[in-house]
Formats: structure tokens, sequence, C-alpha cells
């Protein structure tokens, strides 16, 4: 486990941490979700230690920016100008890195969630086979736990860690559910827990939860197919049609009337377009379903 900028490691970070406690419990009032997003990415941290090692990293980053700029510009420009265009520099650097940290144990719980539901299927499949052929559902459990199924077999893992710390089975599958962001996880847990409280069959209650998340990703993948439609006319118009249109009228229009266009005019908008490529490529990769 490691905090992005943090230039220590987690152990002495938090230690530094407890100086900015103080500014750290006021600030951490502002995020009421923090503590559970830490809980949910698996980061042993609570929300005022996690805040205090943000604190430390702005402030470090800050430092050491304002420090190199301030170096740089001295050469280039004066003294009484090098100052302040250091200080905006470096205290933008330190707010970016501030905000991005802020939001950093949501991304990872948004990458655990990908990474769970992306096997959960293959995962309850395998625990159907195994059940149907007369496993124990706590054998097929281990059996998953101890399989190739990324973040799914680390959760199961931990549902044979309690149990075997002499906590039941229900009540160790409704722990690891509750702490799981993932709410086709949470769901498959809870309708397995429920199963066994009440003697049903597994192996059919996997089989409906099987089916159940196989109908929901299929209406998952015709939703994108749907949204990629506008998605592209989008693209063509603003990456395509309105640049060549645009690009022609400029050199009609310097043609005409003595318009300069100029070289830095044209990289200014294959910067544009860049920008935008990278944008929509974001855009899209953040609607596709985790499968």
């Amino acid at each position: 486990m490691y905090v992005p900028f943090c230039p220590l490691p987690i152990k002495r970070a938090k230690i530094v941490s407890k100086k900015f406690f103080g500014l750290a419990d006021r600030i951490s009032k502002m995020f009421p979700n923090l503590e559970m997003s830490l809980k949910q990415s698996g980061m042993q941290l609570d929300r005022r230690e996690y805040i205090g090692i943000v604190l430390f990293s702005a402030l470090f980053t800050f430092a050491v920016t304002f420090l190199l700029i301030l170096v740089v510009s001295l050469i280039a420009v004066p003294a009484e100008k090098a100052v302040p265009v250091s200080m905006l520099v470096s205290l933008s650097l330190s707010a970016m890195t501030f905000f991005y940290l802020r939001t950093y144990p949501k991304l990872l719980v948004k990458k655990k969630v990908a990474n769970l539901e992306r096997n959960l299927i293959y995962a309850l499949k395998h625990l159907y086979v195994q059940v149907k052929s007369g496993v124990t559902i706590y054998d097929s459990i281990v059996s998953v736990s101890k399989s190739d199924y990324g973040r799914v077999s680390e959760e199961f893992r931990k549902v044979v860690n309690y149990v075997g710390a002499g906590m039941s089975m229900e009540a160790a599958l409704e722990n690891i559910g509750l702490e799981n962001p993932s709410v086709y996880f949470h769901r498959v847990l809870w309708q397995i827990s429920n199963g066994i409280k009440s003697g049903s069959d597994i192996g059919t209650v996997l089989k409906s939860v099987v089916d159940n998340i196989s109908h929901e990703q299929r209406i998952a993948i015709r939703r994108y197919g749907s949204q990629l439609n506008p998605l592209t006319l989008v693209y063509m118009m603003f990456a395509v049609i309105i640049p060549s249109l645009g690009i022609t009228f400029l050199i009609v229009l310097s043609s005409f009337s003595g318009f300069a266009v100029s070289q830095n005019m044209f990289l200014a908008i294959l910067g544009v377009l860049a920008l935008f490529q990278f944008m929509f490529v974001g855009i899209v990769k953040s609607r596709r379903p985790n499968l």
C-alpha cells in the first residue's frame, strides 16, 4: 500500500501525519464519505491519518516545485518576477496534488469494483459446478479462493479466514458483503447467506444468481452499444468535420483578406484535437461495462 506523491513509506508518513491532525480533523468533516472509501479500498488508514498524509504530500509538492521553479526562473527572468511565478505554479501543483489524493481512495474503489465484476460471473460458475458435483459450499469457496479470479478470489479468501477463526459461514459472507463496494458482489453474498440460513439448495441459488447477472450484463452491453452511436457522431463532428472545414475556411479567408495563417495556428489546432481525442477516449472507456 502506498499513497501517490508521498515521499515517505506509509509507516513513517503516518507518524508525520500526526503533526497535521488538528487541521486534518477540520478538513475531514468536509468529506463524510472518505472513511467508507478508505475502508472499501483496503487502505489501512482512518480519515484523519489519510488527510494528514495528503496535507503533508501537498506541502512537500509545494516546497519542491517552488525551489525548482525558482532556480530555473531566476536564470530567465528578474528576481521580482521569479518569486510570484514560482509561488503561483507551486500553489497550483500542490492544490492539484491535494484534490487528486482526496479522490484517490475512490479511484481504488472503482478499480476494485471493476476487477470484481469482471471475474465474478466466472467465479460463480466455478462455485455452481462445485456445488452441483456434491462439494460443500465451504469447500467450494475454498476452491475459488485458491483459483485465479483476481479480487473475487481475495474476497473469498477473507471468508475462508473468517470461518477458520470461528465465525459462521453466514456471518462471514455478510461481513465481507458489507465491506465490499460492488453491488453485484454484495448481492451474491447476501443471497448465498440467505440460502444457507433457509436451508435452500445452494446450487439452485447460484444458478439463479448467475442467470440474473448474465442477463444484466447483456443489458449493460446493449446500453453501451446504444451510447456509442451518438458518441461516434460527436467524434466525427468535432474531430473530423469541423477541423477540416475550419482549416479550409481559414485558408480561403487568408487568400481574400490577407489574413495570415501561421504555423503556430495549425499547431494550436493540432493540440486541441489531440486533447479532445484523449478526453473522448476517456469518456468511452468510463462508460464501458465491467465485463
